[in-house]
């Protein structure tokens, strides 16, 4: 093997875990937010959202702000008395993207299900998404948010 190529295999190796890590740290804080958003609870979903997060929404528009972004979760799809509303990822989408020295794009689709009051919950809508998330010290926000392609599930 040629000095550079055997550097190259060196360095190779402990990127490619490091980067491994990091996908499936932007994937469990994912899945841990959407628990929370599940669940309605808005004192579990906050600490995922930078300060100055700002969510794009092909239907509702821009809301900025922890606490804007927040509220308006907890205002609409959770506000809606007898109405549950339940987020599932659809698996082959995902896409995780490093960003050196910041964080991490996921992007990929999902679904949105609903339950009324006692009738059985039913497949609703189908969306797209992107997420950047940014790593500070150890703990991951996001800071923009867009979710967009709204459409009936079929």
């Amino acid at each position: 093997m040629r000095p550079i190529a055997f550097a190259l295999a060196l360095f190779a190796a402990p990127v490619a875990a490091h980067a491994q890590a990091e996908e499936q740290a932007v994937r469990e804080a994912d899945a841990n937010f959407w628990r929370a958003f599940n669940a309605c609870d808005a004192a579990a979903m906050a600490p995922f959202f930078s300060a100055d997060v700002e969510f794009y929404h092909d239907i509702t528009g821009v809301t900025r702000t922890r606490a804007g972004v927040v509220a308006s979760l907890v205002k609409g799809p959770c506000g809606t008395p007898g109405l549950h509303i339940r987020r599932a990822l659809v698996p082959d989408s995902i896409r995780v993207e490093r960003v050196p020295g910041y964080g991490a794009i996921l992007s990929g689709e999902h679904l949105f299900y609903a339950k009324q009051g006692d009738q059985p919950e039913q497949l609703a809508t189908r969306a797209g998404f992107t997420v950047i998330w940014h790593q500070d010290h150890g703990h991951w926000q996001m800071t923009r948010v867009i979710s967009n392609a709204h459409r009936p599930a079929s």
